[in-house]
């Protein structure tokens, strides 16, 4: 047996000392230390005395008792009522959204009625006068007036179709 401290590999490795890693030292005990039982309590799914229904979940009062089977009972009673208020609130939300878009629709249609009504998206005016059946044409090409006259009779024309404009 070689001593390690007398090996050469041994003795070329500097040893340092961390102050981040503190070696276990002896634990004293209080004064008041006391030594656990060797026998367990009761089991806690025993009844407790004095109750003939056998519930062995008590409060901490000990004025209500149950079983794990009621408490599971109720658990599933109190899930299918809250699953119930969400379908419930859910069918509300969408009744609610259903009836801001009929909303909507309405005072589209009312801006702009029969766009919606129909799969015609361009729509025409129509005339409350019946239009002129045809303007009659000069039947022959008479020579071209003078340029004075020209100039005002072009605005009468523009008047009659435009309609008169107050420009002075």
């Amino acid at each position: 047996m070689h001593d390690h401290r007398s090996h050469s590999l041994l003795q070329q490795l500097p040893l340092t000392v961390s102050p981040f890693i503190h070696l276990p030292t002896a634990v004293t005990l209080p004064y008041s230390y006391q030594t656990l039982p060797l026998s367990l309590p009761p089991p806690s799914t025993a009844p407790p005395p004095g109750n003939p229904q056998g519930g062995y979940v008590v409060s901490p009062s000990g004025s209500f008792s149950t079983t794990p089977a009621a408490i599971m009972s109720s658990c599933q009673s109190l899930i299918t009522h809250i699953q119930s208020q969400q379908k419930a609130k859910e069918q509300a939300i969408k009744d609610w959204e259903k009836s801001i878009e009929e909303r909507e629709l309405m005072e589209k249609r009312r801006v702009a009625p029969g766009y919606l009504d129909t799969e015609l998206r361009i729509l025409e005016p129509t005339r409350s006068t019946p239009a002129p059946a045809s303007i009659p044409a000069p039947a022959a090409p008479a020579a071209a007036p003078p340029v004075q006259d020209r100039a005002s009779g072009g605005g009468e024309e523009l008047d009659r179709v435009f309609g008169k404009l107050g420009f002075q």
